[in-house]
């Protein structure tokens, strides 16, 4: 597989950050130079995040493995995938636990032999009974080499979708997803739901239907999930391919039957859509980073140059600048405009999330009700617990999704305020939304129905217990008519009344079952809601954090550039004539960096239309 020769400009790229950040350095500008670093570090990774994800036993692995032509990935019967698993390139094969600190520190790194792959690590004894956060995987493998690290997920189905949330969590700082479902059967409901909410983090996706050599239909099973795509509204590409076929062609070097296993559609869809990062967020944030430093510098030098070419429009800049710096320190206040903006917005934003999952829960809660009514609950309880935890890990997926793109929208809001308030150079902060993917592994699973089935005995017992009355209250009224205690009358009315009893009873025993059910049915929704509600309510308050630190210190880089103008203005007043002009050139010349810094940032943060390589759409 080839790679464009530096499609992103990341050399051009660099060249403008280390341009600027010598300027800022040389202005003593410490704060802009630490942003410009962090910025080169982030350009600068040549690692491109592929997620793959999908429901169980669809063969995530097994196609990763295939993929690399490395068993990288646990393979086998049970639930194989049980930790996040991140592969990326390395000469020599590695493995590593990620592991959480005691003390809540940075978690520790622990070196473990590959061959232990093959185990469920979640409680590997290196680890010390400490939580394993995920497995780290170094490979030689020639499509790694370009950059390209996998990112094997736990599968988002089974009881309750446990990995839901946490998988969930990991696709926003992805630059592409596979999603795998294997040609067995056509999308089911919870798969086309994954595949909804996953889309709307990360459009730059492929559906890989797998194991095409095990299902003859495939080729039905494929073209009618791309009618379900289409008819929802996703424009996926579906590529059908066999792990089994990869493997053997790879052994065998059998370039025929590489091409039936259709991994090389897999492949070109990486080098076309993911390699050649058509929807790069990485740099389209270093390119805003490198915009906003500039502007610091170009306004500072200025106001210095105006003030020693003209210093007759001393007194007009000085001026302005002191608006301009009243204004920067008013957005510094707890009472500014984007910070009401921002308080009012998350307190919108916590009590609509907090409805929208309510809501949910309710429509859930009676539709699973209603299901209880039409049935006997102790004879399908198993499906109906099935139906319920799935649709309240839909349920929560949803809200997770929806409160991510309302964050979002509201972080632009506050930007937009703060332009307003007479601030420039804003960037959007980066919604940081692994910590909006936490677990609930902790959550119960739904309560048993206790009830016995009904034994042969106590109906005889119950029918009798009602036909006794009958029979002995009609037996009283006809012997006053000269006829015995048992007559054709008084047992009739006995066998009547008896059946009645028997019918009552098996009403009352019914209304008791299906209360019980629906009692253990609300008592599990209150459960997930408890939980959810706080973990929802904890994330909302660390987007309120992250938003506000990011424009607070927006405010106060500003405020500095500003003063930093002014107290240039003065010292410009203050030098000779020999200096001044030495210092005349200096600051044109850093100008004209500056200049050609801004131009370069804006032309690469325009879409090229370059014509595109045979292959491409």
């Amino acid at each position: 597989m080839t790679q464009p020769n530096d499609p992103r400009k990341v050399k051009v790229i660099l060249e403008l950050i280390d341009h600027t950040k010598k300027i800022a350095e040389g202005n003593d500008r410490a704060d802009l130079a630490e942003r410009l670093a962090r910025a080169r570090v982030r350009i600068a990774d040549p690692q491109i995040r592929v997620v793959i994800a999908g429901h169980l036993k669809q063969g995530k692995s097994q196609l990763l493995n295939s993929l690399l032509n490395v068993p990288v990935a646990r393979v086998g019967d049970d639930e194989s995938t049980v930790l996040t698993t991140v592969v990326s390139y390395a000469e020599q094969v590695s493995a590593q636990l990620v592991v959480a600190s005691p003390n809540g520190g940075e978690p520790e790194v622990i070196e473990i032999p590959p061959a232990d792959l093959k185990n469920d690590l979640r409680h590997a004894p290196p680890a010390g009974g400490r939580e394993v956060l995920r497995v780290e995987v170094t490979a030689n493998s020639p499509l790694l080499k370009h950059g390209l690290a996998f990112v094997d997920t736990p599968g988002v189905g089974g009881h309750g979708q446990p990995h839901l949330s946490a998988t969930l969590g990991v696709l926003p700082d992805a630059d592409a997803m596979l999603m795998i479902s294997d040609t067995s059967q056509e999308f089911t409901e919870p798969e086309m739901t994954f595949i909804r909410q996953a889309y709307e983090i990360c459009p730059v996706a492929a559906i890989v239907a797998t194991k095409t050599d095990l299902y003859p239909h495939w080729r039905e099973i494929v073209e009618a999930n791309k009618a379900h795509l289409q008819r929802a509204g996703l424009s996926l590409p579906v590529i059908p391919a066999s792990s089994l076929l990869r493997s053997h062609a790879l052994q065998m070097s059998d370039k025929e039957l590489n091409e039936e296993s259709n991994f090389p559609a897999i492949i070109k869809f990486l080098s076309d859509k993911v390699l050649s990062r058509e929807n790069d967020r990485i740099r389209d944030q270093v390119l805003a980073e490198i915009r906003s430093a500039a502007e610091h510098l170009k306004m500072a030098l200025e106001s210095e140059l105006s003030a020693l070419n003209d210093p007759e429009t001393r007194e007009r800049l000085k001026e302005d600048l002191e608006r301009r710096k009243e204004e920067a320190q008013e957005a510094l206040q707890h009472t500014a405009l984007w910070q009401q903006v921002l308080n009012d917005g998350i307190a919108d934003l916590t009590s609509d999330v907090d409805h929208d999952l309510r809501a949910r829960f309710r429509a859930i809660t009676q539709h699973t009700e209603k299901v209880i009514d039409e049935c006997d609950p102790t004879n399908h309880w198993a499906e109906i617990g099935a139906e319920l935890e799935n649709a309240v890990a839909t349920a929560v997926g949803d809200n997770f999704v929806w409160a991510y793109q309302r964050a979002e929208a509201l972080a632009e809001e506050v930007g937009r305020t703060f332009v307003e308030a007479g601030l420039e150079a804003v960037k959007m902060p980066q919604i940081d939304a692994r910590e909006m993917g936490a677990g609930f592994e902790g959550l119960k699973s739904l309560a048993k129905l206790e009830a016995k089935p009904i034994k042969a005995g106590h109906k005889v017992v119950t029918g009798m217990r009602g036909s006794y009355g009958g029979v002995l209250m009609f037996g009283m009224l006809t012997s006053f008519a000269g006829l015995g205690m048992f007559n054709p009358l008084s047992l009739g009315a006995g066998l009547l009344l008896g059946r009645k009893a028997y019918k009552e009873d098996m009403e009352n025993r019914m209304l008791r079952v299906r209360n019980e059910a629906k009692m253990n049915v609300r008592r599990f929704v209150d459960d997930v809601a408890f939980v959810v509600g706080k973990e929802s309510r904890d994330r909302l308050k660390g987007i309120q954090r992250q938003i506000r630190d990011h424009y607070r210190g927006i405010a106060n880089q500003t405020t500095r550039s500003l003063n930093e103008s002014l107290q240039a203005m003065l010292t410009a007043a203050k030098i000779e004539e020999n200096e001044r002009n030495n210092r005349i050139n200096e600051l044109e010349r850093q100008l004209n960096i500056l200049g050609q810094v801004i131009d370069n940032a804006n032309k690469l943060a325009v879409p090229t239309s370059e014509p595109q390589p045979a292959g491409r759409p």
